[in-house]
């Protein structure tokens, strides 16, 4: 596994974007595509991209749960407090 991200130009991207994408789809880290020397832009294959994203959504669940949690711990704990409809007896507190 590379330390160092693979980088390309924005023009050998359009001028060799086969090869590149090729590399996208075998590598397991991104390119990286740099324009005037700084970087522009990501590419990342499909599967790497799902990935990502499903752990993503795993930590999002995960921590909606675990706060919903803590939220039912702190009320059977009588922590918490009811609020009533109006919510002008909180500001004036």
């Amino acid at each position: 596994m590379n330390i160092l991200p693979t980088m390309v130009s924005a023009s050998d991207l359009q001028r060799d974007s086969s090869r590149i994408l090729n590399l996208v789809k075998t590598g397991d880290s991104p390119i990286i595509v740099m324009r005037n020397n700084k970087p522009e832009a990501a590419l990342l294959g499909i599967e790497k991209l799902q990935s990502m994203h499903d752990a993503l959504r795993r930590f999002e669940m995960k921590d909606a749960l675990l706060a919903v949690h803590e939220g039912e711990e702190e009320y059977t704990s009588g922590k918490t407090i009811l609020l009533s409809s109006d919510f002008r007896e909180l500001v004036h507190d």
